[in-house]
């Protein structure tokens, strides 16, 4: 804050100029509401006074250390405390993390132990780490909630484009079935004209009759087959209004909080450039708090991107063509699991290893990635991909390991082949085995993926996937569900994605595949045209929804996921 003597107090003290900043005398302007220029600060009462105050306080105050106007402290604060309002903000409490006025230091804060002065605190704040970390996390969120923006656009697409295709299957197959209804009408009114030739006149008759009453059967179907039409546009309709507005409502609540953070950052170059330290340190304080709060709606926008799916089939038509005005419903409009979306994946980058025969691949998060070798009886830790590809920790293991997945945020399961095991290991925060448990599968196993309290493990021989029971470490041997497909040729390693979707690699066949969570074919994802040779591990990232799939030379290939 500047302003200069004659200028009118109240408006100066709110606004900001150019001005040489001066203080004023606090007595006066908290008992007489004037505006007096400090002539010297008393070091024990923390105040600016006026030359009259400063005569009478050295008089009534001989034991205080007073600073003359050329040494006493210029970085000062003029925010009014939010509890005492004729009070000034001169203190911050490092234990609390609070701002106080010489009330609140006296009320509130008198046992504490790290009070410091403003002044005191504040030299060098604008080049330090704590104000470049808050940069990096406005940076950051920022990222974030553009991302965030990514798939909620492409979502709109896909309500949108859902609809007219859907209407689009619904409308072809309607002119197909009254296409039949009538060319069967013809072929009877054919034979009625051959009738005509032996009875004449009770054929035509006839005729007229059957005619009349084709007409009005075909008049009763095409009513049912409209009404059924409105029907499924009336459902997609709604649902569709309820993902708009779900997703409109994201897009409005991102918007806000990128402005909140534009905010944020401008006051922060503001006070940086005005050299305004105490006000800096301010908007630091206030800054951190705004943006874990961001922080945290952010993460719940994420889990909010969802919208409904759907399908409409038209049932076999079994019964006779002329009785087809009685039957209802032709379509089956049934509502799916985004699991059992076909998805698309696009080539986002390649990270590149310094040797071959890589077995599997595990994100514990975007920068820690685990691998096995198929030579190697270890586990690879590389703890930051943005540093380096070639710097590692190992962990030894009791076998030669095939598959490496992710269970929760500190533990993972590693397949043993030759031991026929499972084995789950428990990690510290630095990276270090502290529990295992050995789980038997039986023969063959290869890929491992966990989802819902389940392991979903793939077998060689035969070509299998099967999902298996797991109760905490009991395990029952008991397959719920089992995938065998002639384009799938020995599966290695499996991922679930965020809606369930599982995703297996197929060594020999080349391709990754996309399962439902009960292991029911959605399609092929990838195969060679997208760059897959020779998959042997496969491992997804929720914070941006891609997929990372290893082959035997060695490279990784990044995959960005979205609505097929």
């Amino acid at each position: 804050m500047a302003f200069s003597v004659g200028s009118d107090f109240s408006t100066s003290f709110t606004q900001d100029s150019d001005e040489v900043q001066e203080m004023f005398c606090e007595v006066c302007d908290k008992h007489d509401k004037q505006y007096v220029p400090a002539e010297g600060f008393c070091a024990e009462c923390f105040e600016y006074l006026c030359m009259t105050c400063l005569k009478y306080h050295k008089i009534y105050m001989k034991s205080h250390t007073i600073k003359d106007k050329d040494n006493m402290p210029q970085d000062f604060c003029l925010e009014k405390c939010s509890v005492h309002q004729d009070e000034l903000v001169k203190f911050y409490c490092q234990d609390c993390k609070k701002f106080a006025c010489t009330e609140c230091k006296t009320q509130d804060y008198r046992n504490c132990s790290l009070v410091s002065h403003l002044p005191a605190l504040v030299p060098g704040n604008e080049e330090s780490q704590e104000i470049k970390e808050l940069n990096e996390n406005l940076d950051m969120l920022m990222k974030d909630l553009e991302n965030t923006e990514k798939p909620v656009n492409i979502n709109m697409k896909y309500v949108f484009s859902q609809e007219i295709k859907i209407l689009d299957t619904v409308m072809k197959k309607k002119k197909e079935i009254l296409s039949v209804f009538e060319n069967h009408q013809k072929e009877m009114i054919q034979d009625f004209e051959k009738e005509i030739e032996e009875t004449l006149k009770r054929l035509k008759q006839e005729k007229n009759e059957k005619i009349e009453k084709l007409q009005k059967n075909q008049r009763k179907l095409e009513k049912l087959l409209n009404d059924e039409e409105n029907e499924i546009k009336k459902k997609i309709e709604i649902i569709k209004k309820d993902d708009v507005k779900i997703l409109q409502t994201i897009i409005e609540e991102t918007s806000t909080m990128k402005i909140k953070l534009k905010a944020i950052s401008t006051e922060l170059v503001h006070h940086q450039t005005t050299d305004q330290r105490c006000q800096l340190f301010v908007a630091m304080k206030k800054g951190e708090e705004v943006i874990e709060q961001l922080k945290r709606d952010a993460d719940k926008q994420c889990k909010n991107i969802s919208i409904h799916y759907y399908k409409v089939e038209c049932k076999a038509l079994e019964q006779n063509i002329t009785n087809l005005h009685k039957c209802h419903n032709f379509f089956n409009y049934q509502e799916i699991h985004e699991s059992e979306v076909q998805k698309s994946a696009s080539h986002y980058t390649d990270i590149k290893f310094t040797f071959n025969s890589l077995s599997s691949l595990c994100l514990i998060s975007e920068k820690c990635l685990l691998i096995t070798y198929f030579d190697s009886s270890k586990l690879f830790i590389f703890k930051d991909l943005s540093v380096s590809t070639t710097s590692y920790d190992t962990i030894d293991l009791p076998s030669y390991p095939w598959a490496v997945a992710k269970v929760d945020n500190n533990k993972v399961a590693v397949t043993f082949p030759n031991l026929k095991i499972i084995r789950l290991m428990k990690f510290s925060k630095h990276m270090t085995v502290t529990n295992t448990e050995d789980i038997k599968v039986g023969k063959g196993c290869r890929g491992v993926a966990y989802s819902n309290n389940k392991l979903i493990v793939s077998y060689t021989r035969p070509a299998t996937v099967k999902i298996l029971d797991m109760s905490g470490l009991t395990f029952d041997g008991k397959a719920k569900a089992i995938y065998k497909d002639d384009q799938l040729d020995t599966p290695c390693q499996l991922t679930v994605d965020r809606s369930g979707a599982v995703f297996v690699c197929g060594s020999l066949s080349h391709n990754i595949h996309q399962l439902s969570p009960d292991l029911t074919k959605v399609k092929i994802l990838l195969d060679r045209e997208q760059g897959i040779e020779c998959p042997v591990g496969v491992s997804y990232y929720q914070n941006k929804n891609r997929l990372y799939v290893c082959q035997t030379l060695g490279d990784i290939k990044v995959y960005d996921l979205s609505l097929g």
